[in-house]
């Protein structure tokens, strides 16, 4: 089974994978949409994980690359923050407005989160938002890999 993400800092289904869903009318599910809750603007490089917390191991989530990072989401944040809505809400927005057969998933252990989530589809953005958060993360670049070398070689397995 592939698992794939999609979101403002992973795009790679997009040239491939999008395209053949749209032309075979089939549903796209992205997980950790959210960036493993990186792009909720709630991580950042002062932030200490629990113990067995799957992010330890991952290449974004250092402390550099966290920090390095930050630009993207104060970015996003910036937006959010003009559209009376969360970072998480805008990256979610912007997710859905890709195409109507993407639905993704945004994990969450908490009951307002969800709450949050959901309130992502009521968020218009303009097709300049759009844009310009469709380039954000080239134009700003994402430091680190989202999985460490073992895991990447099985992505696409």
């Amino acid at each position: 089974m592939h698992q794939r993400t999609l979101g403002l800092w992973t795009r790679d289904p997009e040239p491939e994978i999008l395209p053949t869903c749209a032309a075979l009318g089939i549903g796209f599910v992205p997980f950790s949409p959210l960036g493993k809750g990186f792009l909720t603007g709630t991580v950042d490089a002062s932030t200490s994980f629990p113990a067995g917390d799957m992010r330890t191991g991952m290449p974004r989530f250092t402390t550099q690359n966290r920090a390095a990072n930050r630009v993207l989401v104060d970015q996003i944040a910036t937006l959010a923050h003009a559209r009376h809505a969360t970072p998480g809400q805008v990256a979610l927005a912007w997710l859905l407005a890709q195409h109507p057969s993407i639905v993704p998933i945004p994990g969450t252990r908490r009951t307002a989160r969800i709450d949050e989530n959901a309130a992502a589809t009521q968020l218009p953005l303009s097709a300049d938002e759009l844009a310009d958060l469709g380039e954000l993360a080239q134009r700003v670049g994402v430091q680190g890999n989202r999985y460490n070398e073992d895991q990447m070689s099985l992505v696409d397995k």
